[in-house]
């Protein structure tokens, strides 16, 4: 089976990453045995050097950890994932994870390699989740924090099951409506190397901090490309920490980010239209181990017991 490179970009995230780490390790990640995958921390110039302590050393697969100096990073982690790509990435097949902050459902990565490796050409995604009972834009006006955020994550029990991150999570605005088969982007998309390379990575002219609309941008380049083959990957999802990033704690940001995306690419952005395939994850059960977790949410979107 041929290996995956994941690639996770983490900005001042001592709180968040180790947590996002250990998602996308076994045993959290489940049916990995025999799948060939190493992951990349990018340290993209925090202001205090990342460390994963534990979660590095007693990792059942290879974790290395990249640090970009502060004094030499970029504010856009653009630059940094295309370098990690081009120079420490060994696999055949690449997932980007532009926010080192979004822990994973508990078979991302099985899931994702089995399309890989059925279709080399396919473009793959997961939804987007915020932890929390509100999208994280509104929920940290309403007092949401990391200190609350601290308390839901000790009282639910995601390290003998992360699926139990949707009952205490909503659907992120990446989805039209909260609708989960409309989205404009995801944490963790995958393809392989050679479509990387045509694609050409992520374009460099995003220099806003948090990289703007640079995650949209390429998303919709790969979903809108003559012939695609897009594959969500239904039932998995990325689950945001809240962390005081760029894009949830600043109003304004997306308002003024659409500015940078046409002034790079030249055009306004719009919500990409395009075609995809669902595949279920029949082989593992995952709609039904999902769905019960899905309607706790409601629940718990509404503050109920």
């Amino acid at each position: 089976m041929p290996k995956l490179s994941i690639i996770i970009c983490a900005h001042h995230m001592q709180r968040e990453a180790p947590r996002t780490l250990l998602s996308f390790l076994p045993p959290l990640q489940k049916d990995v045995d025999g799948v060939d995958y190493e992951i990349i921390v990018v340290d993209n110039g925090s202001p205090q050097a990342l460390a994963l302590g534990d979660v590095q050393h007693h990792a059942s697969r290879p974790v290395r950890l990249v640090r970009i100096a502060a004094e030499g990073a970029r504010t856009s982690p653009v630059t940094a994932i295309n370098a990690a790509v081009r120079k420490q990435a060994a696999g055949e097949f690449l997932m980007i994870c532009i926010d080192g902050a979004r822990m994973a459902s508990s078979h991302l990565v099985r899931r994702t390699v089995d399309v890989l490796a059925r279709h080399p050409e396919a473009f793959t995604f997961v939804g987007s989740r915020h932890l929390g009972p509100k999208p994280q834009m509104q929920s940290v006006r309403e007092g949401y924090d990391q200190a609350a955020e601290d308390i839901l994550l000790a009282t639910t029990p995601w390290r003998e099951d992360l699926d139990r991150l949707f009952a205490i999570s909503v659907w992120a605005g990446a989805h039209k409506d909260g609708n989960p088969l409309q989205q404009n982007e995801s944490n963790a998309f995958a393809m392989s190397r050679e479509s990387w390379r045509a694609m050409g990575g992520y374009d460099e002219g995003f220099v806003r901090p948090g990289g703007g609309l640079c995650n949209l941008e390429l998303f919709s380049r790969h979903v809108r490309k003559p012939n695609a083959l897009n594959v969500l990957l239904l039932g998995e999802a990325t689950f945001h920490q809240v962390h005081n990033g760029a894009a949830t704690s600043h109003d304004g940001y997306f308002n003024e980010s659409l500015a940078e995306h046409a002034r790079v690419t030249g055009r306004d952005y719009s919500w990409p239209a395009y075609p995809f395939l669902a595949d279920l994850g029949e082989r593992y059960g995952r709609m039904a181990a999902v769905g019960k977790f899905l309607f706790a949410e409601a629940a718990f979107a509404q503050g109920l017991p």
